[in-house]
């Protein structure tokens, strides 16, 4: 008899989860008066990604959700809530009601909670913050796995928890939200339409270390992280220009240093909407960069398009003249940065805009 009402009961949870997807439109995710929504993020990490999550979960409680952080623990957490994100003040949970009307948010780098059968019913949104963090993930995970006996032949019927593509594409009950253009593009090509796209935004106390009355001088600013021999290559061939590494350093010494240099160069992969060259953008600092990931796009990143080049051997001379340019003409060429930096003021704006157009109470 147990067992019968247990049947019951699951298949109760489960038309109540087919009929809301069956409601949900394409372009937002219906949430009701008792939904409650988890943000999974990995415990003890102050870096870009985990900083976004914890503005998701503060806006949405702002704006009268039941949100919660549910954190999971990786090979590198040293803690539950990072110093830094208990500002936030979002309420934390480890235990999620694996119902239908209730949502969880995953980052794309931790996809596994949709393959787990105690999350069966519950409602997926997976927020594309890096396209490049999902890859390396999935073939990290990939090669965890690969050893293990009839590997091949269990791949291609789909018995391990890999979420490729074509395995989210058969999932009704997972939503994706874009975070960058660049993501919403890759998303498409891969036959998956966003319900949404949800940016993050600049943290308040960045904005606070401008000061506008530091003197420019000319240094140009990189992060030998992102960076690789391509840059290397041209600085090699400018000995005599003044080249200063951001590493090491804590958020107000950077800041100090970005008051001060005329010139910010990036030619990494920029995986998602990197908060450095926004950083460089809201003080005064002159942009070159690649044409990798969402710096390609003018909608993630809106400079003119002479301060983009290919990684390509033949483009350096180029670049040096522009290197050259921004340096001597710094005055004059900052304002074709201006209309990226006006977009950084908006973007917490912009942010709570683009919630409400994505979680829509019914």
């Amino acid at each position: 008899m147990a067992i019968q009402q247990e049947h019951l009961y699951l298949k109760a949870d489960l038309q109540q989860r087919n009929q809301l997807i069956l409601k949900q439109s394409s372009d937002f995710i219906p949430c009701y008066s008792a939904t409650k929504i988890y943000i999974f993020c990995p415990a003890g990490f102050a870096t870009g990604g985990p900083e976004a999550l914890h503005q998701l979960g503060a806006r949405l409680k702002e704006l009268g959700f039941n949100a919660f952080m549910h954190y999971y623990t990786t090979p590198d957490s040293v803690d539950v809530v990072h110093e830094n994100y208990k500002k936030y003040g979002v309420p934390v949970t480890d235990e999620l009601e694996n119902k239908a009307q209730h949502i969880m948010v995953l980052p794309e780098t931790h996809l596994l909670p949709i393959f787990e059968d105690k999350y069966q019913f519950i409602r997926k949104a997976i927020w594309w913050l890096s396209v490049v963090n999902y890859y390396i993930t999935q073939n990290d995970f990939a090669d965890t796995i690969k050893d293990r006996p009839f590997f091949k032949l269990r791949a291609y019927f789909g018995d391990f928890r890999l979420a490729t593509f074509r395995k989210l594409r058969r999932r009704n009950d997972v939503i994706n939200i874009s975070h960058s253009h660049f993501s919403k593009v890759h998303l498409l090509e891969n036959r998956i339409k966003p319900v949404g796209a949800i940016s993050d935004y600049m943290n308040h106390a960045f904005f606070d270390l401008v000061n506008e009355s530091t003197v420019k001088e000319d240094l140009i600013i990189y992060n030998p992280i992102k960076n690789d021999e391509f840059l290397a290559e041209i600085m090699s061939l400018t000995p005599t220009l003044s080249w200063m590494p951001i590493q090491g350093m804590t958020p107000v010494q950077v800041a100090a240093l970005m008051n001060r240099a005329k010139l910010y160069i990036d030619f990494g992969y920029h995986p998602g909407k990197e908060r450095m060259p926004r950083e460089a953008c809201i003080m005064r600092c002159s942009m070159i960069v690649g044409k990798s990931g969402s710096a390609a796009y003018q909608e993630d990143m809106p400079i003119p398009d002479k301060y983009r080049f290919e990684k390509s051997r033949d483009q350096i001379p180029t670049i040096i003249e522009r290197i050259n340019e921004c340096l001597n003409n710094y005055d004059r060429l900052i304002a074709d940065f201006e209309p990226y930096r006006k977009a950084l003021y908006r973007e917490e704006e912009e942010f709570t805009n683009a919630i409400k157009r994505v979680f829509v109470q019914q």
